[in-house]
């Protein structure tokens, strides 16, 4: 495969996943009180991270991190915080792209894009949300939003990270979804080496 066709079928490809990613949005598996979702939303998008590698998913989860704000209901305080919890929130998932081809890729991958994501959405807690912080968040006494954020958020991505691993853990256990869904892209050549 041509370096030209190899573009050309990542961004086809990002694009599939982009519009998959959107429309699980809509389903939400449950909500929290205190904001955020947990849905299958970041599979497709961390799918292609793993398959493409960082260079083609930086521009992918760009994308989606703007869709998500515009289209799956996003509320936001300020550009700023518009920015921070959405924009680059799901850029950093890219991150996840560093795992790709590696030894539990899939795992390692996933946990650093979600790191990525909680540091941004922290950072919009502690500079922007921190007049929303309440007097106790899980039986614990709040005074500063920047605990409060780390916190809150870190509950928020666990809880979204676990669904994603849980998925993704089923589709390495499947050879034929390992094959084909996991496989690595940049070269062009299918290299389902993922343990």
């Amino acid at each position: 495969m041509t370096q030209k066709n190899n573009k050309i079928r990542a961004l086809a490809e990002g694009a599939i996943m982009i519009a998959a990613a959107t429309v699980l949005g809509y389903f939400r598996i449950f909500r929290f009180p205190f904001g955020g979702s947990i849905d299958l939303a970041l599979v497709p998008i961390l799918v292609y991270c793993l398959r493409w590698g960082p260079r083609y998913s930086l521009m992918c989860c760009f994308v989606n991190g703007v869709l998500q704000y515009f289209l799956g209901g996003g509320i936001a305080i300020s550009w700023q915080s518009m920015l921070l919890d959405y924009v680059v929130a799901y850029t950093l998932v890219f991150l996840c792209g560093f795992g790709s081809g590696k030894k539990l890729g899939w795992l390692w991958g996933t946990i650093l894009g979600s790191f990525g994501r909680w540091v941004s959405l922290t950072l919009s807690g502690g500079l922007l949300w921190y007049m929303y912080m309440p007097e106790t968040f899980l039986g614990l006494p709040m005074v500063n939003p920047w605990i409060y954020s780390m916190l809150l958020n870190g509950v928020l991505v666990l809880a979204v990270m676990a669904v994603n691993l849980a998925v993704l853990g089923i589709m390495q256990t499947v050879p034929a979804l390992r094959r084909l869904v996991l496989a690595r892209q940049i070269t062009g050549e299918i290299q389902a080496g993922y343990d």
